[in-house]
């Protein structure tokens, strides 16, 4: 299974061309525009058990908006939960790669000023882009996330 969308383009005589990535996590992805300091102050907050308030504040928004919008945010917490367990050593599927994938994307759903900024029209479509790809190339391993907790936080959860 392929990581990205393709399309296939014709040329002026009509004949078709190869295939070229429309969504590539590795060639169109604008995580480069997340810094060293955004990555490291969210690595530290949620190493200390908690989500920055102003992820938090766009994430509780996001979530009363449209589909798109639930998406990114629904995902984002997913990342969270995932990370939170991996930090501390309960879930011990996600390799450093992919904890450090997640918290990128993160960072960058947490700019308002990057790709497209989010307070422009469509301004989360370039967050998307990046959640979604994150899903799509990590889909074994965020599978594997959620059934592990299934099994091990939720009955935990009922028991409160």
């Amino acid at each position: 299974m392929k990581n990205y969308l393709e399309i296939g383009e014709e040329d002026c005589a009509g004949t078709q061309r190869a295939a070229q990535p429309l969504v590539s996590p590795g060639i169109l992805s604008a995580l480069h525009l997340v810094n060293v300091h955004e990555l490291q102050d969210l690595r530290s907050a949620l190493a200390k058990g908690f989500v920055p308030p102003d992820l938090e504040a766009k994430l509780a928004k996001l979530a009363k908006e449209s589909l798109l919008h639930q998406f990114v945010e629904q995902n984002c917490r997913l990342f969270i939960a995932l990370l939170a367990a991996a930090e501390q050593r309960s879930f011990t599927e996600a390799n450093p790669a992919a904890t450090e994938r997640l918290l990128r994307v993160l960072a960058y759903v947490r700019k308002d000023d990057d790709a497209i900024a989010d307070y422009k029209p469509n301004g989360f479509m370039d967050d998307q882009r990046e959640v979604r790809a994150a899903t799509i190339e990590l889909n074994d391993l965020l599978q594997s996330f959620k059934q592990w907790r299934l099994r091990h936080q939720v009955p935990r959860m009922w028991a409160s």
